[in-house]
């Protein structure tokens, strides 16, 4: 099957504009708008640190804007969730079991009593009546020593009877169990209880042929509440896509106005589609005996029957790339951010993709520093383009926001490799090579232009046919 083609208008950065993450006027970068666009194209441009919204495809001019955003991407096989990560996961399956929002690092216990009853307790240790002076003043000597006694041990064991153990004695204890330590901390041969991985607490994926359009669903008739996940194409022409796009613009819409605090006129459904369901990827095969489609999608997440979030994804030949993950907060407390980019990995390996994207991480901005958490983590290097694990980029970034990661001089500048004799261009409604004397036909604008779109993608010009405009008035003499 032949590469669908990929046309685009070149939009060079005229000025800097205000940034979304520190708010200042420095942001800069240069775009284009993609009419049509390969999934193969747009892989080679995320692995030049390009970047999607909607169908303007963007990337930033990082030694001159305010905040470098530096594309990160994580093997999704290799993923090793940290303790957070699992608690987060842990949090949901306790969820949809029991059905409550309060969660811990210990499973909930009939016997766990009020945080202001886990004091401890002054216990009367003189049953005796007024009259028994002599055994009261004995008593009161050998308070100090009250756990040696006969009497003090009765009431430690009432304690136990009556289960009001101090929790942390009680977390302790189950924690010893977990790592095969009796009670009495003695080792036991295997431990008790092994401690759970994220494919325990995770529901197993189907096939990736499946996996389109099928719900996989975590819960059955022991759990409270039932997690459904269904993956279909971000295609408005999609009959599925059009069934749930107005549950799923609503959700949007509940989200932009309460966490972004967005007034209600800029979440209209214009604008929703725009952002995130007009897409210029087009839709292919990726071949082989475990092909999956390639393309734009959306995943819902599906509670008891109800839209509760929406991840907007991009399955790539290489990769799954994150766009943008929305939810209803009414369902804030179940941490569903950092739940679906681990539901994304597992997704991403079920596809047979090596790599997660999760689009750009900032340094100078620290809220958005939890994209380095995902391990392995790579950052790409802004001009040779080779990809740096995470922990050896942090020195340079605490030194410096734009570092190239490079220690050979020859790599921190980029190389020219563009063959112009290949490069087509759209012109007065004609395709065409690039020849010589082209430019000779432009205005200064025009030239500006194209020069400009040739720096910026480089030998990734040859892969894409770019529009050439020259608009009405726009000659020399301007």
């Amino acid at each position: 099957m032949s590469e669908p083609i990929t046309l685009v208008s070149f939009l060079p950065s005229d000025k800097p504009y205000s940034c979304g993450y520190c708010k200042e006027e420095g942001s800069l970068s240069d775009g284009m708008w993609a009419h049509y666009m390969s999934v193969g194209v747009y892989q080679q441009l995320i692995d030049k640190g390009w970047r999607r919204s909607g169908r303007y495809v963007y990337k930033p001019i990082m030694d001159k804007t305010c905040c470098p955003l530096y594309t990160i991407r994580c093997e999704a096989s290799r993923f090793q969730p940290t303790k957070s990560q699992k608690k987060v996961a842990k949090k949901v399956r306790n969820f949809l079991l029991r059905g409550s929002k309060k969660f811990g690092d210990e499973e909930p216990n009939s016997n766990d009593t009020p945080k202001e009853d886990n004091k401890d307790e002054k216990a009367d240790t003189n049953p005796t009546k007024t009259g028994e002076t002599s055994k009261s003043s004995q008593s009161n000597c050998d308070k100090n020593n009250k756990k040696d006694t006969d009497l003090s041990g009765d009431v430690d064991m009432d304690r136990k009877i009556l289960g009001l153990k101090k929790a942390k004695i009680r977390r302790l204890e189950r924690r010893l169990e977990k790592k095969g330590f009796s009670k009495d901390c003695k080792k036991l041969t295997e431990p008790k209880n092994k401690e759970k991985g994220l494919s325990d607490l995770l529901p197993s994926l189907q096939t990736a042929t499946d996996l389109l359009n099928a719900s996989v669903s975590q819960g059955g008739d022991e759990f409270k509440h039932k997690l459904e996940l269904r993956l279909i194409k971000a295609d408005q022409q999609d009959a599925q896509f059009q069934h749930y796009f107005q549950e799923s613009f609503e959700v949007y819409k509940k989200y932009q106005m309460k966490i972004h605090n967005d007034p209600e006129g800029d979440c209209d459904e214009r604008t929703f589609k725009r952002f995130l369901c007009n897409s210029p990827l087009k839709y292919q095969s990726s071949g082989g005996s475990n092909s999956v489609i390639l393309g734009a999608f959306h995943q819902h997440y599906i509670l008891d029957g109800k839209i509760i979030a929406v991840a907007v994804l991009d399955v790539l030949p290489d990769c799954v790339s994150s766009v943008y993950f929305y939810y209803d907060p009414a369902f804030s407390f179940l941490s569903l951010g950092t739940y679906s980019a681990i539901r994304e990995i597992q997704l991403c390996v079920a596809l047979g993709r090596k790599y997660y994207y999760m689009g750009y991480y900032i340094h100078s901005c620290h809220k958005m520093r939890y994209k380095g958490k995902y391990y392995p983590s790579e950052l790409c290097s802004p001009t040779s383009y080779r990809w740096h694990p995470i922990e050896k980029c942090i020195p340079y970034l605490d030194q410096d926001k734009f570092t190239t990661f490079e220690k050979e001089p020859e790599l921190m500048v980029k190389k020219k490799n563009l063959n112009m004799s290949r490069v087509r261009l759209f012109f007065a409604g004609d395709m065409l090579l690039y020849s010589e004397g082209f430019m000779e036909t432009l205005s200064r604008k025009g030239q500006a232009n194209l020069r400009g779109y040739f720096d910026i993608c480089d030998s990734l010009a040859e892969n894409m046919i770019v529009v050439v405009n020259e608009e009405e008035g726009d000659s020399d003499d301007e």
